[in-house]
């Protein structure tokens, strides 16, 4: 009885130590995310419209989107200048375009709207329909060698946009970021080497349905 009686006492202790440290962890992931229900970083869309090419290889139909900063650390985001006709709070985010991965042996199909479904979008009467675009060459990207950087403190989000041509069947946007750190004191360590890579991947299967579906037609 007394070795039963023991058994029974390690056993709820260390039922006990494993509630308190899910617990802690809990509470650990509530310090950092501020919504649980959203990515701690992520991208949030805002409208579509017109715009002025920045390049060639440009479409002049535009999405425009919002990164937002879902944790309670500020980041930092690359960022470059826009034309002079664009909306007043818009930041010219730099981020590249990549081409998807695709598994060996797996055959991605798009998905088609079902019959009867509805392919015209609903929103602003103003804005323009899309001019989809016919290129099958993934475009570039907007990282530039010269630019400068902005701060997104927490729960604040930041306006930018993208050519609709920019999202693609096979491609995406990844917007590279990091953490608005506390700079280092003294020499830099010789042995330390490396830096982690963060990046916010934003693909055309990330837009809301029915704009999705207009892009594709």
């Amino acid at each position: 009885m007394p070795m039963t009686k023991t058994l029974v006492m390690f056993a709820l202790s260390l039922s006990a130590w494993s509630v308190c440290l899910h617990a802690q962890n809990l509470s650990r992931g509530k310090d950092f995310v501020i919504d649980e229900n959203k990515p701690f970083v992520y991208v949030r869309f805002d409208h579509v419209g017109t715009g002025e090419q920045r390049s060639e290889d440009e479409s002049t139909s535009r999405i425009w989107l919002r990164v937002v900063n879902n944790c309670r650390f500020p980041i930092v985001l690359r960022t470059t200048g826009v034309p002079d006709e664009s909306p007043k709070e818009e930041v010219g985010i730099m981020y590249e375009v990549v081409a998807n991965p695709v598994a060996q042996g797996m055959v991605i199909l798009s998905p088609e709207p079902t019959k009867g479904q509805s392919t015209r979008r609903t929103g602003n009467e103003n804005e323009k329909p899309l001019a989809r675009s016919e290129s099958t060459e993934m475009p570039k990207g907007t990282m530039f060698h010269v630019g400068s950087s902005q701060v997104l403190p927490p729960s604040k989000n930041i306006l930018f946009s993208i050519p609709v041509n920019h999202l693609g069947k096979q491609w995406h946007i990844e917007i590279p970021f990091t953490f608005d750190l506390p700079a280092g004191k003294g020499p830099h360590d010789p042995n330390a080497g490396g830096e982690p890579i963060l990046v916010i991947e934003y693909s055309m299967w990330d837009l809301p349905l029915k704009l999705r579906t207009e892009i594709q037609k």
